[in-house]
């Protein structure tokens, strides 16, 4: 008995709390003694106010009027079910359950996608043709100072099938203790002379990276950096023969450059993947949710459902 008069007591104490708040529509602004009764009533309502103006405010007078009906204590009210954790997260551990048993079983279908594709990257790989390996950094001072003038970076070019007509990479780097990546930012390499036996060539380095490479000898800038080189052109025997022949999908490729040793992103770039190579239809975890929860949402208040996607 006393469990019943409890609950009647707190859902009179609600209901009270919730008509100190004005039932003004949300595209008038309240006065000093609505907004301090609402304040005092619930103390939230503070920030939901101060959001909200912000929100409406900038709204044009047809959307305005076409939420008329839409109230600060019908969306206060709204908003308070759409925090109420305890309604909503029983419901997201039935979703990830849900989630699981549906879409759960394509991470490791895109593991095979890639697994098949690094596969046909090792065995086409232009690496067997010619290895790249940085043999020099060269730096020239001004004159007059011992300011650095430029830096040069000799890359030895050795084929391992014979001679190799023209060659084209790419570097980059990544420190192996501050991961202060420039990885992403591949320099380019060109040479269009033949060579039959190792050889070293040079490039110029960027402006960018001048003062980083000054600081380093050979050793010393493999011991701190990682320096990725990717073959991506050779001609041999009077054939160009080029990974953009690949035909590799975008997604993959993106996956093993920016996902691959990202812990992070990995499961990014393999739900593209998904998406794009396996099953179109497929929902991250995230959209699973929200599209249930949208359900929900717009059944218990539409017009306020629709008003919040507005903002």
């Amino acid at each position: 008995m006393k469990k019943v008069w409890l609950f009647f007591f707190v859902i009179s104490f609600l209901i009270a709390s919730c008509n100190k708040i004005s039932d003004k529509p949300v595209s008038e602004k309240l006065s000093t003694d609505e907004l301090s009764k609402a304040i005092k009533s619930d103390t939230l309502f503070a920030d939901f106010y101060e959001e909200i103006r912000k929100e409406v405010d900038d709204m044009s007078d047809i959307k305005k009027a076409t939420y008329n009906d839409v109230t600060y204590r019908r969306l206060f009210q709204y908003v308070k079910f759409l925090q109420d954790t305890t309604y909503w997260n029983p419901l997201y551990e039935k979703w990830n359950e849900e989630w699981e048993r549906e879409y759960g079983v394509y991470l490791p279908k895109a593991d095979s996608v890639i697994n098949y594709w690094k596969k046909y990257l090792d065995e086409n790989s232009l690496d067997k043709y010619v290895k790249v390996e940085l043999a020099k950094i060269d730096k020239e001072y001004y004159s007059y100072s011992y300011d650095i003038r430029d830096v040069d970076l000799g890359f030895r070019l050795t084929p391992l099938q014979g001679a190799i007509e023209q060659i084209v990479f790419t570097y980059g780097y990544q420190a192996k203790i501050h991961e202060d990546s420039k990885y992403y930012e591949k320099h380019r390499c060109r040479s269009t002379t033949p060579f039959f036996t190792p050889t070293i060539r040079y490039w110029e380095v960027d402006y960018s990276d001048r003062k980083l490479f000054s600081g380093h000898t050979v050793e010393t800038f493999l011991r701190d950096y990682n320096l990725y080189i990717d073959v991506t052109h050779i001609r041999k025997d009077g054939i160009n023969i080029s990974t953009n022949d690949y035909n590799i999908p975008e997604e993959v490729s993106d996956y093993l450059k920016f996902g691959e040793n990202d812990d992070i992103m990995q499961d990014y770039y393999k739900e593209k993947i998904i998406k794009e190579l396996i099953n179109k239809d497929y929902l991250r975890c995230w959209e699973y949710y929200e599209k249930q929860a949208d359900v929900l949402k717009e059944k218990k208040d539409k017009l306020c459902f629709d008003f919040l996607k507005e903002l």
